[in-house]
């Protein structure tokens, strides 16, 4: 397993400079002896051996010697460098490289020391000690990105160039590179990644990821040290998002269930619209909270997210985020839910007077949810689907029931009661009531004998009838009452009810106990209109 990188080095390996362990070589008590630091290869050639060296006199390029040992198990060959010429700095404080290419004869690591001497003659107190990776090295070179710039529409790079292997050997430069791969590596979020490259035979490289901050391109040598491009410092821009809920303030009834939906959206940085988020995108999952807890949801086609909530108990809301990293601005958004009592009517009375009143009793109340309030509605229609126009307003009290009479001007048609709802809970309605009454009529009203003798039996008869078109049919099984009123009083006062039977006719049987007129009267029902027959005037004596 290759192990982590952190970033590229320039060509093989950090020039090290580890003090010996062994004694001085000092040819003199001189208190200032030769340094000799930074011993390794070349960094732009390893098949070089270079070194710095400092001392209160000129050292003698005649004395350095340089022995490499190579870092292998078993026998350790050691190959003995000299002739070094002195390529930056002076005699007294400068950088020495080996005059001719060296010669190890096999590829590898060597620990490697230096020994020289100055003027004075005096030797290093340490030997001069490093290493030198002795391998073949990378070179790279016409190496591009095809962009600088990266965004949620536009999140990879493609870097190409040619790979090259330098032998520091014969100091000769092939195409291609055969020790290992070759990658393009980066930064994506908290860490690196690493993409392989398709490298062909000519050394021609090119390999696609997605960045989000520098770029470079690396090979790895055979021990393990790597060789790469310059960084390049990709920018990246952050698209704004927002979450747009179908309904930012929604309504659903006590116990039933609710779905809250939307949609998720990012600017698009080349169209500058709002443009809904891709669902295959990993960074593009909405984190929504509300009354199930706190999930995260995958997007569905065209940015598309939805929960519901099985059982509404009352309001709530939900908060649902999106973004807020990778290539998206952090965008969120809240939608509320208010829940209404469901609504029940009931309509217990409706009785109908003879003079055209009804009475509107019943009870508004809930099946879920609160009790709910304000006035139930006495509706009537000419067909009983259409045109209901409210006649009268009832307001139920503190618990919910109602009770009042209203006359209506027209007895006909159909009723109904109607509860128009509010903010805070459901209309509903009763079911409808038939208004259609016939006319009826008393006939053959008679009171006998008469005159009749006080004490005696007085027997009324008569026949109750209804209109039906242009003829009149006897009623049965309704309710006549019998009034009597005494001579010379104002009002009449009802004596007994008596149930008509086929036919409509009717018969009931009194004590005579004075003078005075008899009468039948039939209150109205919600079939028939009421009706009174003529008064029959009885003499007692």
């Amino acid at each position: 397993m290759r192990r982590p990188l952190i970033a590229p080095l320039s060509l093989i390996a950090a020039l090290v400079s580890i003090p010996a362990a062994g004694p001085a070589f000092a040819d003199t008590a001189d208190t200032v002896l030769p340094v000799v630091s930074s011993v390794g290869g070349d960094p732009d050639d390893a098949g070089y051996l270079e070194f710095h060296a400092t001392s209160d006199t000129a050292i003698d390029a005649g004395t350095i010697t340089a022995q490499l040992t190579l870092r292998v198990s078993g026998d350790r060959p050691v190959t003995t460098v000299t002739g070094f010429t002195l390529v930056s700095g002076t005699a007294e404080d400068g950088t020495w490289r080996s005059s001719d290419r060296m010669a190890l004869g096999t590829h590898g690591v060597y620990d490697t020391t230096v020994d020289l001497a100055d003027a004075d003659g005096d030797h290093p107190d340490y030997l001069g000690q490093g290493v030198v990776a002795y391998e073949d090295l990378p070179v790279f070179t016409d190496s591009a990105l095809d962009r600088t710039t990266v965004d949620f529409e536009h999140q990879t790079v493609t870097a190409t160039g040619k790979v090259s292997t330098f032998d520091p050997a014969t100091g000769v430069t092939t195409p291609g590179w055969i020790d290992s791969g070759v990658y393009l590596t980066g930064t994506r979020g908290s860490g690196t990644w690493e993409v392989a490259a398709d490298v062909q035979a000519d050394g021609s490289y090119r390999a696609t990821a997605a960045v989000r901050s520098y770029v470079y391109v690396y090979a790895v040598q055979k021990d393990v040290q790597t060789v790469g491009t310059d960084p390049v410092l990709v920018s990246r821009t952050m698209s704004p998002t927002r979450i747009v809920f179908d309904k930012a303030a929604g309504t659903a009834v006590y116990s039933g269930s609710y779905t809250v939906s939307g949609t998720a959206q990012y600017l698009s940085p080349t169209t500058n619209t709002w443009t809904p988020l891709t669902a295959a995108d990993p960074d593009t999952e909405v984190l929504l909270t509300g009354p199930n807890g706190t999930h995260a949801y995958e997007l569905g086609t065209g940015g598309r997210f939805s929960e519901t909530l099985a059982t509404v108990t009352g309001d709530t809301s939900w908060t649902a985020g999106v973004g807020g990293f990778a290539f998206l601005q952090g965008g969120n958004a809240q939608a509320t839910l208010h829940a209404l009592s469901h609504s029940t009517l009931a309509w217990s009375d409706h009785t109908f007077t003879g003079a055209g009143a009804v009475r509107v009793k019943g009870r508004l109340s809930a099946s879920a949810g609160p009790l709910p309030t304000g006035g139930v509605q006495l509706q009537q229609s000419a067909d009983g689907r259409t045109g209901w126009t409210t006649v009268a307003t009832v307001t139920p009290d503190a618990t919910g029931a109602f009770d009042a009479w209203q006359t209506l001007h027209k007895p006909t048609g159909y009723l109904r009661l109607y509860y128009p709802g509010n903010a805070d809970a459901t209309a509903t309605t009763t079911g409808v009531v038939h208004l259609t009454r016939a006319v009826t009529r008393v006939i053959g009203f008679n009171a006998s004998p008469e005159p009749v003798r006080k004490g005696r039996t007085l027997t009324v008869t008569g026949t109750l009838q209804r209109q039906n078109g242009s003829t009149w049919t006897g009623v049965s099984g309704q309710h006549v009452t019998i009034r009597f009123r005494v001579a010379g009083a104002k009002t009449s006062t009802g004596m007994a009810t008596v149930t008509t039977g086929k036919d409509g006719r009717f018969t009931l049987t009194f004590t005579a106990k004075q003078d005075g007129t008899w009468s039948a009267a039939y209150t109205a029902t919600s079939a028939y209109l009421n009706s009174t027959s003529a008064g029959d005037y009885v003499d007692v004596r």
